[in-house]
């Protein structure tokens, strides 16, 4: 039995309108609020004790824009190209940008989950906290988060080295997870 042609373009178009009036796009490009088109994102504030956290959490909010938006990421007047994202970010004022995005990172504690009977902890929490704002040119702002928390457990060894590998693994983790639900709550698409 043969479909009819009109009969499958008429199924595929309507699959279509239903996927967009939803706010679904089958892949990256959202709209940041308040209609952006190019921003900066300043290497985040570290009042952690965590040292290099500023570095993993800019770095993993500027790999989620590139990825999941359509505003173009500009350094210092240059735009970042997606294979070269520096750690090292120039404080100048930025002019030629919609908007400029600031990160704090509040704080980074860890908690003990399970211990053994002997009471050695064997499984931590971390737990990070966040305040990220977004403004525009001229200072208004255009997106604010405050206390900001994401959070991630892992394995505890008795090798430092390995604990070591683990916690940066763990924060890149929780700063991978923190960058997509902020680019998600930026976007005006969904």
């Amino acid at each position: 039995m043969r479909t009819n042609p009109i009969f499958a373009v008429l199924i595929a178009l309507s699959f279509t309108i239903i996927l967009s009036s939803c706010g679904y796009t089958l892949q990256g490009g959202g709209k940041l609020t308040g209609n952006v088109k190019s921003v900066s994102v300043m290497i985040f504030q570290n009042k952690s004790s965590e040292s290099g956290a500023e570095v993993i959490f800019t770095n993993a909010l500027i790999e989620e824009l590139m990825r999941s938006s359509s505003v173009q990421v500009v350094e210092s007047g240059r735009i970042i190209a997606k294979d070269k994202i520096n750690s090292k970010q120039d404080n100048q004022q930025i002019n030629d940008v919609d908007a400029v995005i600031h990160g704090t990172i509040v704080s980074i504690s860890f908690d003990a989950l399970a211990r053994t009977s002997e009471d050695v902890v064997y499984k931590r929490g971390l737990n990070a906290v966040v305040n990220v704002q977004m403004k525009s040119r001229n200072g208004d702002i255009l997106f604010s988060l405050n206390n900001f928390t994401e959070s991630e457990s892992y394995s505890v060894t008795h090798s430092n080295l390995i604990d070591e590998s683990v916690l940066k693994s763990t924060l890149e983790t929780v700063a991978d997870r923190f960058a997509r639900r902020v680019v998600s709550q930026m976007t005006d698409d969904f």
